[in-house]
């Protein structure tokens, strides 16, 4: 029985362990902005960590100063390039 719990820990795990690697080879959208998203965003985490979301811009705002608060670097004018971007590649219509 320890075994098992062990094995289906482990499992577990590597599953989870998988699953920012599938976000990550799916490639970002050519558009103004990718390359500020890729630079800045993956500073701290997985592109596709923020990718793997839909917001609407003002939720993407939101997420963005949050980050901000986080140590993310860049300008207003930068944050607002990946604000746009974020919203038209990875926006949603709630």
């Amino acid at each position: 029985m320890k075994t098992f719990r062990h094995f289906t820990l482990a499992a577990g795990v590597l599953a989870l362990a998988a699953v920012p690697s599938f976000a990550q080879d799916k490639p970002l959208p050519d558009g103004d902005g990718k390359d500020l998203v890729q630079k800045v965003c993956s500073a701290c985490h997985d592109v596709g960590t923020a990718t793997s979301e839909t917001h609407t811009a003002a939720e993407w705002k939101g997420v963005i100063n949050t980050m901000k608060g986080r140590g993310a670097e860049g300008s207003d004018a930068d944050f607002d390039k990946i604000i746009a971007y974020l919203a038209k590649n990875f926006g949603s219509s709630k």
